[in-house]
């Protein structure tokens, strides 16, 4: 009997939440160009001390642009995704699992955490995935 996708998909977040897995919304590339300018600016008009000062402006106005723009993988998955995307990540991941002739959910997780090799391929088949799909950028 197969896996329920549904559960897959519950494994799948489990993995990603123990691994503290985020995924970045097209942020930290306006937060380099924000810092990038701002010290510009500061080198311009200050020199050297300006290049620190404007770092430091530019940096926390980034950060403070970009807070809440990170999400955990999990949330993604179950509240950004689509049913069409859920039901395409559970397909992906299954064709990994299917090499560990796993058929019931409450024996995935464990093998999963006990073995590194399938843990990262599963992982490895989610952050494509969101790359490929998605155009979503990982921060492991």
């Amino acid at each position: 009997m197969p896996i329920n996708s549904r559960e897959l998909l519950n494994v799948v977040t489990q993995l990603t939440e123990d691994k503290n897995v985020r995924v970045c919304v097209r942020e930290s590339f306006k937060g380099g160009c924000v810092a990038g300018t701002t010290t510009i600016i500061g080198g311009l008009v200050m020199g050297p001390p300006g290049l620190a000062i404007g770092a430091t402006l530019g940096g926390c106005a980034a950060a403070f642009m970009s807070r809440d723009k990170f999400k955990p993988v999990a949330q993604v998955i179950m509240q950004d995704m689509s049913h069409a995307q859920r039901e395409r990540l559970a397909a992906a991941v299954s064709a990994v699992v299917e090499d560990l002739r796993v058929e019931d959910v409450a024996l995935l997780l464990p093998l999963l955490l006990g073995n590194p090799g399938a843990k990262e391929a599963v992982l490895r088949e989610v952050f494509l995935f969101l790359q490929n799909e998605m155009s979503l950028q990982i921060m492991d």
